[in-house]
Formats: C-alpha cells, sequence, structure tokens
C-alpha cells in the first residue's frame, strides 16, 4: 500500500551493491590490463557520484511521494532515504503538517476585496457580501499530488497541478454559495452564523473527498 513507510536508508547496503557490481564491470572488460582498470574506475566513480545524489532528507513536518521511471512507488516518512536519482527516479516533498490558508472574496497581502467571489443572494432573495477563510492541510500526499490537474493560482501561491489552487477555491465558493443560499441574510449575518460555517464546512470537505484532492479542511471562518 502506498501509506506504508519504506524501509530505513541504509548506505552499507547500497555500498555493498555497488561494490559488486564494480567488480562483475571490471572482470567482465578485455586485457585485464591498467587501462582496463582505469576505464572501470572512472566509471565506478562516475556511477558512485551519479547513485549518491539519490540520497534525500524527509524533515519533521514533510512527506515524500516516491517516483522511478514516472510510476508512484511509495510515500516516505521523515528521515533519511534514498531513490534512483533522475532521470529514473523523482522524489516529492511536501509538508502534511502545515495548516495553511485560502481566502475568499478578499486578499490580505494584496488589501483588496475580490466581490465576484463575495456576493451571493440568500434564500430571502436578499445581496449580502460573504468573505470566508479556509484552514486545510494535505491529508492524503499522493491524492494531492497526482489526482486532480489544476491550473494553479497565483494568489494562493499553489502550483499547477496541486488542488489548493483554483479547485480548492472554486469548490468553496459553490459550497459557499449552497448554503447561504438557503437562508435568510439574518441567519448569514448574525443568527445561524456559526452553523453556515459549520454546513459549509461540511460540504467542502464532501467536494474535497468527491474530488480526491487529499485535502483535509480543518475550519472554515466567516469574516466580519
Amino acid at each position: 500500500m502506498y501509506g506504508e513507510r519504506r524501509p530505513e536508508f541504509d548506505p552499507n547496503q547500497l555500498l555493498d551493491q555497488f561494490r559488486q557490481a564494480f567488480q562483475r564491470f571490471s572482470s567482465a572488460l578485455p586485457g585485464g590490463g591498467g587501462a582496463s582498470v582505469a576505464i572501470a574506475l572512472i566509471v565506478a566513480v562516475i556511477a558512485a557520484l551519479w547513485l549518491a545524489s539519490g540520497i534525500y532528507q524527509v524533515a519533521p513536518s514533510e512527506q515524500a511521494a516516491v517516483q522511478v521511471f514516472g510510476r508512484f512507488q511509495s510515500i516516505t516518512e521523515p528521515g533519511l532515504s534514498w531513490n534512483w536519482p533522475g532521470p529514473i527516479g523523482r522524489v516529492q516533498k511536501e509538508s502534511v503538517t502545515e495548516n495553511k490558508t485560502m481566502e475568499l472574496g478578499f486578499r490580505t497581502i494584496q488589501g483588496i476585496d475580490i466581490p465576484v467571489e463575495s456576493l451571493m443572494i440568500t434564500g430571502d432573495l436578499n445581496i449580502v457580501d460573504v468573505k470566508m477563510a479556509v484552514q486545510y492541510r494535505i491529508g492524503d500526499l499522493r491524492a494531492f499530488l497526482f489526482q486532480v490537474d489544476d491550473p494553479g493560482d497565483a494568489d494562493s501561491g499553489s502550483g499547477i497541478g496541486k488542488p489548493d489552487g483554483r479547485t480548492l477555491r472554486d469548490a468553496t465558493e459553490a459550497a459557499l454559495r449552497q448554503v447561504v443560499g438557503q437562508r435568510s441574510i439574518d441567519d448569514v449575518l448574525t443568527r445561524e452564523k456559526e452553523r453556515v460555517q459549520a454546513d459549509t464546512a461540511q460540504l467542502l470537505q464532501d467536494l474535497m473527498n468527491d474530488y480526491g484532492t487529499g485535502l483535509t479542511i480543518l475550519s472554515v471562518q466567516l469574516q466580519e
């Protein structure tokens, strides 16, 4: 299963495998003279440097997704590990303990409002300006990296292919509009504000699960 922890990296085992491969290569060279040994030594040094470049460190707050020839292999937990270097292998590391925030209807850094995201119609046909902040983190790294093809979102700093870009923002807007459209303006702004948040969080998590984003919604907060 992809969630299983990979065995701890053992440098001695890697060196033994390399030593055996070097001995087989040397014995296969014609002549067995000094030139052959020199060629074998050069090849061995190059191979050793290439293999050593496959050693990587996963921080305590991270997990790493390991690929070989473009195919997903496993999830690596914190610690020192090894995978085939490029172009054969690839390692993608992401923080899975960091709580991230996505803003809907406003952008704190730019100091601007985004009315096209926040203006909504309530169940009693009033227009209300609803801004929301969503806290989330990565719950399933494999799904987060490989399940959703997202165009990315510069405002949130999400790169292409990661679902906490447009996928999360559009799903949040859709969930909030659905919840707001079922209530009166007074319920949204005052009487049932907590319920609006809870219902939106649940609906948004359902959407994230349906899309296979690998995201865990921690909370949603209506802004004053």
